[in-house]
């Protein structure tokens, strides 16, 4: 049966261990910062979408209160 990845590295010199380990941190670093910026992202749209929804609504109601004072 074919050796673990912990396996071979475990095979290899001790200086390349610790390269590796080392590598191994900073890209899952480099993926937790991704994953936080897609996430603040994606709450920055859904913010955007309810401030123009909120606009929106206001301009309608507006807009019907205008037409009432001018049926008037």
């Amino acid at each position: 049966m074919g050796k673990s990845l912990s396996e071979k590295i475990q095979e290899q010199p001790i200086e390349s261990q610790i390269k590796i380990e080392n590598r191994a941190k900073s890209l899952i670093a480099e993926e937790l910062t991704r994953q936080e910026l897609r996430l603040q992202k994606q709450q920055l749209k859904l913010r955007t979408k309810k401030r123009k929804a909120l606009k929106q609504r206001g301009v309608v109601i507006f807009g019907k209160i205008n037409d009432k004072t001018l049926i008037k």
